[in-house]
């Protein structure tokens, strides 16, 4: 009995609140507020990363006077639907209008464009439109420089389809980047397998005081364990060590220099960088290598590097990780004592020329002439002859070898030379008058550009320029020219 009167109860207190809800109908008063729609914004954009990205919307407010301009609070999302919520939404702009350079990642986004009314404290959110970015950094010249004494790195874009090249000032910063560059411009190298990972391509930065930092190969994102020092056995090497250069001559193996001392890479044993391998099996203290490395075929080959203080050439196995002593050899007038030079390393470098020929130039210390060292892959001799016939030679401040022909380059002030061993002589190539010849190589990496001469200048910008190196001492041929760059310092090609 109890029971059923406590159900009775509660249906008639149901019956109550159902009936006062239903008799209070109509007496609210409804007002309209402030709604807002935005116009002139297509559904679909394309972008290239580091371009310019404007947007002008028009917005119609339906109780808005005009009155007050600072009425209104603006916000432009951008959300990547693939990586769905492990990826948050990234704010690019809080203004009315979008004009922004672009730096998301290359991907497919949903933009959001909110408007807040601070007078309702309302926000109305415009249909998404969808944003394709594309990737402007998918190959090219890489050139880092100096700007006003700091280092930047620019960027020659070559983008498939597209005729002209872009040229990108401050590539790191137009990708968005977290890498900013420290100090003075040192180096820039690309190889491909750089690491003990399935990472497939490196692309590394150096600047004086930031150190040696490998940036994501197509976004050139960064993160601190990006460095190199983190590709060492044990932590080996300091957080913001720095190369000097690095030389690969192959896929997954590779040799950096910094300070006199060599490290070395070779994916296949899984060594590290550690310990310096400047130190014959036969020693126990480390030279003062010279800061040169002909890297003569890498694994497939033996490197060669130069003692700077006992004025020898050394021999490194990337294999055995271990220097060892050249071949001994009686000097004459056409053959040097690798063993004791007399002479210091002014330049050396590894050549296509001939089936990969390596080059040197050593002045003696006795007589103060320069000569011209030719040697192969076995490290026999070739050449060896005093160069001869070479306007001021002595202020020579940047060399490089013809892959073709075999020309020595060189730089003096604002002239380029090419020297021919064959009649030992020099001829005048480019002149450039007060403009500073800054940067002078042949890039073996650069596919089509391999046989191309690189020169880099600077008059009030820096300039980027490719020729063609023709036979019989021919006048060079101008085929590229980019200007408007860093003072070039170093220039490496990321290849495709």
């Amino acid at each position: 009995m109890l029971k059923n009167i406590k159900i009775q109860l509660v249906f008639s207190m149901f019956l109550l609140l159902n009936w006062s809800c239903n008799t209070d109908e109509g007496n609210y008063n409804y007002k309209a507020i402030n709604e807002i729609k935005a116009t002139g914004i297509e559904e679909n954009y394309t972008v290239y990363t580091g371009d310019k990205f404007k947007i002008t919307p028009t917005l119609n407010a339906t109780l808005d006077n005009g009155s007050d301009p600072d009425r209104y609070t603006y916000e432009w999302m951008a959300f990547n639907p693939i990586l769905g919520v492990a990826n948050p939404k990234t704010v690019i702009a809080n203004t009315k209008n979008l004009d922004i350079i672009l730096k998301l990642p290359p991907a497919q986004y949903n933009i959001y464009y909110s408007v807040k009314d601070k007078v309702t404290g309302v926000s109305w959110q415009q249909k998404p439109f969808v944003l394709n970015v594309v990737s402007a950094i998918y190959e090219g010249w890489l050139v880092i420089g100096d700007v006003d004494g700091k280092a930047r790195l620019d960027m020659v874009s070559i983008i498939p389809g597209v005729a002209e090249p872009r040229i990108i000032n401050d590539v790191l910063d137009a990708s968005g980047s977290a890498l900013k560059l420290k100090g003075k411009a040192v180096n820039v190298y690309c190889f491909k397998n750089p690491v003990n990972t399935p990472l497939m391509y490196g692309i590394y930065v150096t600047a004086s005081e930031s150190g040696t930092a490998r940036i994501e190969e197509n976004s050139f994102a960064w993160t601190q364990s990006q460095n190199i020092a983190y590709e060492s056995v044990g932590g080996a090497l300091p957080t913001n060590f720095g190369v000097d250069f690095m030389k690969s001559a192959d896929a997954g193996e590779n040799l950096i220099y910094s300070k006199g001392n060599i490290y070395s890479y070779l994916k296949i044993f899984q060594y590290k960088y550690g310990l310096p391998q400047n130190k014959l099996d036969t020693e126990t203290k480390t030279f003062y290598a010279a800061p040169f490395i002909a890297e003569n075929f890498g694994s497939k080959g033996m490197p060669v590097l130069f003692d700077k203080d006992l004025h020898r050439f050394v021999r490194y196995s990337t294999t055995g990780a271990v220097c060892s002593a050249m071949p001994s050899v009686v000097g004459s007038d056409t053959v040097l004592d690798w063993n004791n030079t007399n002479s210091d390393l002014i330049y050396m470098v590894t050549s296509a020329f001939n089936v990969g020929e390596n080059f040197a130039v050593l002045k003696n210390n006795t007589s103060g002439k320069y000569y011209l060292l030719r040697f192969s892959r076995a490290v026999i001799q070739t050449y060896y002859k005093e160069i001869l016939n070479a306007p001021d030679f002595n202020k020579a401040t940047h060399f490089a070898v013809s892959p073709d022909s075999g020309y020595l380059f060189y730089s003096v002030g604002g002239k380029v030379y090419e020297y021919d061993s064959g009649i030992q002589s020099a001829k005048l190539m480019i002149d450039k008058g007060t403009d500073e010849i800054t940067y002078l190589n042949f890039n073996a990496n650069s596919k089509t550009f391999a046989k191309k001469l690189i020169v880099g200048s600077y008059g009030t910008t820096g300039k980027l320029e490719l020729y063609t190196v023709p036979p019989v001492n021919g006048d060079l041929v101008l085929t590229n020219s980019y200007p408007g760059l860093c003072k070039i310092v170093d220039v490496a090609y990321r290849l495709r």
